[in-house]
C-alpha cells in the first residue's frame, strides 16, 4: 500500500535552497580583529549572541524548508525586538558584541537566500502556467478543427457582448435594432486593421488571427519570465565560493549581491540602507526584506493573473456549454431506454453481481482456501492408510514365518535371518517351496503346500500393491500445493493487471495523451534549446537558461507519477541537465539517454 502515500517531486528552487544553506551552514563567519572596538571587555568567542537572536538562528535553521509565512513571523519579531530596544543604524554594530553581528549576518544570510527562493519559484511557477496556456493554443490553432471549435464555443460570449446595453431595448429602439457588424464579435487586435478588410475577411481567419494574438501573448510574456529566472539562476548565493574567506565583510558583500539581483529581477528599487555605507544590520534591512515577501514577490503573481485574465484559454462552462445543451434531451433518452428494458438491466446487473462473485469465490477463495488446508496437512489423497500397509506386511510376514517352520523345519536364529529377508522383500524361500510342489500339483494341491504357497504369493502382491498405493498418495500429497496455485493462478495475474492498472490511474500513469504529450514535448524544447544554443554553457542566454529551467520543471511535475523505482533514476538525469557546470554535448548527450531508458512517451519501465 506505499503507493497510495507517494510523494510530489521536489522543485528546482527548493532543490537549490537545500543546497545553498547548506553552504552556508558551513561558512565559518568571524569578525575580523581590527572591527572589534575597545568597549568589547569580553573577547567573542567567549560572549553569547542575543537570545532573541538565537531563536531566529533557530527557526531559520530549522531540517525543514522555512516557509514563506514563517520568514516573515522571524522578521517581524526581530523589527518590534529592535525598535523596543532602540537599536538604531550604527549605534547597534558599535555597542553589541562582535558574536551578536555574526549571527545577524547569518540571519540575514539565510533570510535573503529564503527570499531568493521563493521569487524563483513564484517566477518558475507563472511561467508554467504561461506556458500550459500557451501550449493549449497552439494545440488548437493545429488544426481547422480546432479553431472552428473555439468560435462555436465563444459565440455565445461573443454575441452577447456585441449587444447593445439593456437601457437601448425598449420597443421603440427593438424596431431599429440592426445586426451588429462583424468585427463586434471579434477581440481587438493590436495591429490596427481596416474595417473594410475586416468586413470581408471570414470569421476562421479573425477567430485564427485573435487565437494567434493570445499565444503570441503569452510567449512574449513567458520568455520575459523566463530571462528573469535565468538571471536569479546564474546570479543566485554563492556561498560556496566564500568557504576559505568567510569574515562578516564578506558575507556582508554577497548579501547586498543577491539583494540587489533581486532588486533587478523584481523591478523594485534598492534602498537607501543597502545604497549607502552604512552597517548591514536587522533593524535596517529587516523592513526591506518584509517588503519584498508581502509586495513584490505577490505582484509578480497578480500581474501574471491580469494577463491570463485577457489570454488564457475559455473558461470550463465556455468550452463545456454545447455538450450541456445536448446533455438533458441524452439523459431523457437513455432513461427512457432503461425504463422500458427494466426487466432486461435488472438481468444483465444481477449476472454482473454473479460473475464478480463466482469469480472471487470459485477462483480466489477456494483455491486459497485449498492452499490453506494443503499447508495444515489436510486435503485428500487415495485413502490408503499406513497402519493398514503395516498389517499388511506383518501379516505376510507370519505366514512365511509358518511356512518355514512346517516344511523346512526351521527355529530360533534361521527363523530370525528369514523374517530379516521377508522385511526385505526377499520371498525366495517360498518361491522354492513353490516351484517343488509344482512338480505335482494336483497332489500338492490336496495333500500339499502348493495351495498355502499361492495364498502367500498373494498376500506378498497385496502388500506391494499397497506399499505403491500409499507412496503414489504422498507424492499427490506433496504436489496437491504445486496443483493449488496452478489453480490460482489465472485469478492472480487478473487481480496482479487490475491492481496495476488503478495503481497507475491513482500515480497518474495512464492519464493518455495529455500526460505523454507532457512528456514529449518538454523533452523535445529541451533538446531543441541545447540544439539552438552556442557550444560553450557559458554562452547561454538568461533567456534560454530560463527556458530550459522552466522545461525541466515541466518534466519534475512529470515524473511525480512514476513509480518509486523510476523516478529517482529520472530525477537524477533531469538535475543532470541543470547542472551548469555541465558543457552543452554532456547535457545532449543526457538527453539522449533519457530518450533511450524512458522512451518516447516515457512510461517505459526499469
Amino acid at each position: 500500500m506505499s503507493f497510495l502515500f507517494h510523494t510530489t517531486t521536489p522543485s528546482y528552487a527548493s532543490e537549490q535552497l537545500s543546497s545553498h544553506l547548506s553552504s552556508l551552514s558551513t561558512l565559518p563567519i568571524s569578525t575580523p580583529p581590527s572591527s572589534l572596538t575597545a568597549t568589547t571587555a569580553t573577547p567573542a568567542s567567549s560572549r553569547k549572541p542575543d537570545h532573541e537572536l538565537e531563536n531566529a538562528l533557530n527557526e531559520l535553521s530549522s531540517t525543514k524548508h522555512v516557509s514563506k509565512d514563517k520568514l516573515i513571523q522571524v522578521l517581524q519579531d526581530l523589527s518590534k525586538f529592535h525598535e523596543q530596544d532602540g537599536h538604531v543604524g550604527t549605534a547597534q554594530s558599535e555597542a553589541e558584541p562582535a558574536v551578536d553581528e555574526e549571527v545577524e549576518m547569518e540571519i540575514l544570510g539565510r533570510a535573503i537566500t529564503i527570499i531568493w527562493k521563493e521569487a524563483l519559484q513564484v517566477l518558475i511557477d507563472n511561467a508554467l502556467r504561461l506556458d500550459e496556456e500557451r501550449s493549449w493554443w497552439e494545440a488548437s490553432l493545429n488544426s481547422r478543427r480546432g479553431v472552428g471549435v473555439y468560435l462555436l464555443q465563444t459565440m455565445p460570449h461573443r454575441i452577447y457582448a456585441a449587444l447593445p446595453p439593456r437601457s437601448k431595448f425598449s420597443r421603440p429602439e427593438l424596431r431599429s435594432f440592426k445586426i451588429p457588424p462583424r468585427e463586434l464579435l471579434f477581440k481587438p487586435l493590436r495591429t490596427k486593421t481596416s474595417l473594410a478588410i475586416t468586413s470581408i475577411t471570414s470569421p476562421y481567419n479573425l477567430t485564427r488571427r485573435e487565437m494567434l494574438s493570445s499565444k503570441n501573448e503569452l510567449t512574449q510574456k513567458r520568455d520575459e519570465l523566463a530571462e528573469k529566472i535565468g538571471i536569479l539562476a546564474s546570479q543566485g548565493p554563492r556561498w560556496q565560493t566564500h568557504i576559505n574567506t568567510s569574515g562578516v565583510l564578506d558575507v556582508k558583500d554577497e548579501i547586498e549581491r543577491i539583494f540587489s539581483t533581486l532588486s533587478k529581477v523584481l523591478d523594485s528599487p534598492i534602498p537607501a540602507s543597502l545604497s549607502s555605507t552604512k552597517p548591514l544590520s536587522i533593524s535596517s534591512t529587516s523592513p526591506t526584506l518584509l517588503n519584498l515577501l508581502q509586495d513584490q514577490i505577490p505582484q509578480q503573481r497578480s500581474s501574471i493573473d491580469s494577463i491570463l485574465s485577457v489570454h488564457s484559454r475559455p473558461s470550463p462552462l465556455t468550452r463545456l456549454w454545447f455538450p450541456l445543451l445536448i446533455l438533458p434531451p441524452t439523459l431523457y433518452i437513455v432513461s427512457s431506454a432503461i425504463v422500458q428494458n427494466k426487466e432486461w438491466m435488472k438481468e444483465q446487473v444481477k449476472n454482473a453481481k454473479e460473475t464478480v462473485r463466482g469469480f472471487f469465490v470459485s477462483w480466489v477463495w477456494e483455491p486459497l482456501e485449498g492452499i490453506a488446508k494443503t499447508l495444515r496437512g489436510g486435503g485428500e489423497g487415495l485413502g490408503v492408510a499406513p497402519t493398514t500397509v503395516k498389517s499388511d506386511q506383518e501379516s505376510l510376514e507370519r505366514m512365511v514365518l509358518d511356512l518355514g517352520r512346517d516344511y523346512y523345519h526351521l527355529s530360533g536364529p534361521e527363523l530370525d535371518a528369514l523374517s530379516v529377508k521377508i522385511r526385505s522383500g526377499d520371498m525366495e524361500e517360498v518361491l522354492r517351496v513353490y516351484e517343488k510342489e509344482l512338480q505335482s500339483p494336483v497332489k500338492n494341491a490336496l495333500l500339499g503346500s502348493l495351495i498355502r504357497t499361492l495364498l502367500i504369493q498373494v498376500q506378498k502382491t497385496k502388500t506391494d500393491l499397497s506399499l505403491s498405493l500409499l507412496s503414489l498418495d504422498h507424492l499427490l500429497r506433496s504436489q496437491q500445493l504445486t496443483f493449488a496455485f496452478v489453480g490460482l493462478a489465472p485469478s492472480l495475474l487478473v487481480l496482479y493487471g487490475l491492481g496495476g492498472w488503478l495503481r497507475g490511474v491513482w500515480r497518474g500513469e495512464k492519464r493518455g495523451k495529455g500526460r505523454k504529450k507532457q512528456y514529449f514535448n518538454g523533452l523535445r524544447s529541451i533538446e531543441r534549446l541545447l540544439i539552438t544554443s552556442p557550444k560553450a554553457v557559458d554562452d547561454m542566454s538568461d533567456r534560454d537558461r530560463g527556458l530550459l529551467i522552466i522545461s525541466v520543471s515541466n518534466l519534475r511535475t512529470f515524473a511525480t507519477g512514476l513509480p518509486g523505482s523510476s523516478r529517482e533514476p529520472f530525477m537524477d538525469d533531469l538535475r543532470m541537465i541543470e547542472n551548469p557546470s555541465l558543457k552543452r554535448g554532456d547535457k545532449l548527450r543526457v538527453v539522449e539517454r533519457i530518450w533511450r531508458c524512458w522512451g518516447v512517451e516515457g512510461n517505459r519501465k526499469v
